[in-house]
């Protein structure tokens, strides 16, 4: 039984996820699921060129599995926090504004779980299409949830700007360097984009590719950022429970 609308955090059953531990979840397990992934990938040799995508890592064997296993499980962890978000400050922020990040929260998650099985090497067109959306859901999610919150925490607030700030640059740049890369290359080739190979778009993978990296951090960064929020929203109960 799953209990959004608990003071203290979400409750799953008897457990409870407390909200602090839910954020640093929300951000801790894609980062170290992708890390981890990456490594592997690089230690056993597998990797076409450097830089590559983060999806690269997504390669048949052990990188796979902690690939797979870390996007799942974060995609779950993203739509708790997406929900648990309204649930949270549904009433003293900009409802509808709020109500459709929400939506774009759950739009990404969900596309992450997607993302997730839907490995580059074999379903390409739909990790293209999954991809898209996450990074962008996930962007237009954080920026209108910053923007929807009336008295952010200044801590989160600046930590926000900052991420949504270079997560907005690295997200522009790599769909500018992607997208000439592919029309050059289709012309050329006379193939259509999912039969182009990587190697041959390397020259532009070599910008997009670390934009990639820049824009993961950068979004991770918007999730810890909601944390100092969390915390001052759970001080405030805390606080009007003492004085009743």
């Amino acid at each position: 039984m799953l209990d959004l609308k608990r003071p203290d955090g979400i409750g799953i059953s008897s457990y409870v996820l407390r909200d602090a531990r839910l954020v640093k979840l929300a951000w801790m397990v894609p980062l170290v699921s992708v890390l981890t992934a990456v490594s592997i990938h690089v230690l056993l040799g597998n990797t076409r060129d450097v830089p590559f995508f983060i999806s690269e890592a997504d390669y048949p064997g052990l990188e796979r599995f902690v690939f797979t296993t870390g996007l799942f499980a974060s995609a779950v962890l993203h739509c708790l926090l997406s929900l648990r978000l309204y649930s949270i400050f549904k009433n003293s922020v900009r409802p509808k504004i709020f109500l459709f990040a929400t939506g774009m929260g759950i739009a990404s998650s969900t596309h992450l779980a997607i993302l997730s099985f839907a490995n580059m090497y074999d379903y390409l067109s739909l990790h293209v299409y999954a991809s898209l959306v996450v990074f962008h859901g996930a962007f237009t999610w954080a920026i209108l949830a910053h923007f929807s919150l009336p008295q952010p925490n200044k801590k989160g607030r600046k930590l926000r700007l900052v991420s949504l700030t270079a997560a907005f640059v690295s997200l522009f740049i790599m769909t500018i360097s992607m997208s000439r890369g592919v029309q050059q290359r289709r012309s050329e080739l006379d193939v259509q984009p999912d039969m182009i190979p990587l190697n041959d778009l390397q020259p532009w993978i070599d910008v997009a590719a670390p934009a990639e990296y820049i824009l993961f951090f950068s979004l991770l960064g918007c999730l810890a950022s909601f944390s100092w929020d969390i915390l001052e929203h759970t001080d405030q109960l805390e606080d009007s429970s003492i004085e009743t």
